[in-house]
């Protein structure tokens, strides 16, 4: 994934108080945090955002459900949330579904837990 613009990150990490040290080199699997995907749901419906705030909050969102994925054996409750806004602003989403998809890539071993999910979206 492309480089998430800082002054996103800042405004992400001092909102909605994530405890970010400034030193992350992934910034959104490092604060990637499965128990606070309704939060990160509320804040992105709820609060004027630009196209890079989105960007950068659904990359930490969709970090945050592939570690719950780690875990549990099917989605968070709250998937069908997040699946409508990456099918609604698709175009603006479209490099982490990317990413996240392992676009290209066959060999289940290789995928996320989260692959699955994703493809599902792309096609």
């Amino acid at each position: 994934m492309s480089a998430l613009k800082k002054a996103s990150i800042d405004r992400l990490n001092a909102e909605l108080s994530l405890r970010a040290t400034g030193g992350e080199q992934d910034w959104e699997i490092e604060l990637a945090d499965p128990t606070r995907i309704g939060d990160f749901l509320t804040f992105y419906r709820g609060t004027d955002l630009t196209s890079d705030d989105k960007m950068a909050l659904m990359c930490l969102m969709l970090a945050s459900v592939d570690r719950y994925l780690e875990t549990e054996s099917g989605p968070p409750e709250q998937w069908r949330e997040v699946e409508e806004l990456l099918s609604k602003d698709r175009n603006l989403h479209g490099e982490a579904m990317d990413y996240w998809s392992r676009s290209g890539e066959d060999d289940p071993d290789s995928w996320f837990q989260l692959t699955p999910f994703v493809r599902a979206i792309r096609m």
